[in-house]
């Protein structure tokens, strides 16, 4: 019995080291064919940030030119491993830094990508935004320190600025009644620094205090503000704190917002604003 868990735990340890898994790095996608060249049929096109495993290499070399620069590189078969493609793909788009999917959020003129992992039940990255998109993330996830590219073709300059927004969050050990329609705090807007090599924006981090950071108040105000907002046993949990910072009250970022400026040959200016709701409490 043991010479045969031990045959098992190789086989498992020989096929998880025997991959070589590669993430697609194409901002469009990357086609896959039922045979190495470009004139054979295509059969599916993997997403930026699709992990695949490279079944084979073969000596088959192409270069492919992605606007003023020449990608070049070979083909692969290769099996994408949450999913069902196989075939052979172009690895000069392929890389072996880990990867996430990434999100397209449309408006009229232009689209902004992230790599970001966001909750949309209702399908609205499908839609065109209008001037205000507002964008719900998943448990745990933030838009700070990410990759940002703009998709346009008619604007001379891109400007992107961030700012965030912290409000107060009344904790119980789980169980938590945020105050999102209350007072807020708001960051200043800070314009992010562009990567001209890679041609992306790169949004802010946030230190421990600035998700601390809230305006003066008083604190009778906010006990009235969970009685309303809250009820229950809420005002009753938090009748002895002094400030909003002391336990179970506490102070949370709740939205991070990035502000969108695209001026046109014209030199005129439109403004879209993309709201990123953050999931409160502990």
């Amino acid at each position: 019995m043991k010479n045969a868990i031990t045959i098992l735990l190789l086989i498992l340890t020989n096929y998880i080291f025997g991959q070589q898994i590669q993430y697609v790095n194409a901002d469009n996608g990357l086609i896959v064919r039922e045979k190495p060249n470009t004139g054979s049929e295509r059969i599916g096109k993997l997403e930026y940030g699709t992990r695949v495993d490279i079944l084979k290499e073969t000596e088959i070399e192409l270069t492919i030119k992605d606007g003023n620069e020449n990608i070049s590189g070979k083909w692969v078969e290769i099996q994408e491993i949450d999913g069902n493609h196989k075939g052979y793909v172009f690895n000069g788009f392929l890389t072996s830094n880990r990867l996430s999917k990434r999100i397209e959020i449309k408006f009229q003129d232009f689209s902004l990508l992230m790599e970001l992992e966001v909750w949309d039940e209702n399908g609205e990255l499908k839609k065109t935004q209008n001037d205000t998109a507002k964008i719900y993330l998943e448990l745990g996830e933030t838009p700070e320190g990410k990759k940002i590219k703009i998709k346009q073709s008619k604007f001379k300059k891109n400007e992107i600025f961030q700012r965030h927004e912290n409000s107060v969050t009344i904790m119980n050990e789980g169980p938590h009644c945020d105050l999102t329609e209350w007072k807020h705090y708001y960051s200043d807007w800070n314009k992010l620094n562009f990567d001209v090599k890679e041609n992306t924006f790169v949004s802010d981090s946030y230190k421990h205090e600035d998700w601390e950071k809230f305006i003066e108040v008083d604190i009778n105000e906010l006990k009235k503000a969970v009685e309303k907002e809250c009820g229950g046993y809420w005002p009753k949990h938090i009748k002895d704190i002094k400030n909003v910072n002391e336990y179970p009250s506490g102070v949370s970022m709740s939205r991070i917002f990035l502000k969108i400026l695209l001026t046109d040959k014209n030199d005129s200016v439109i403004e879209k604003i993309i709201e990123f709701e953050i999931p409160m409490g502990c």
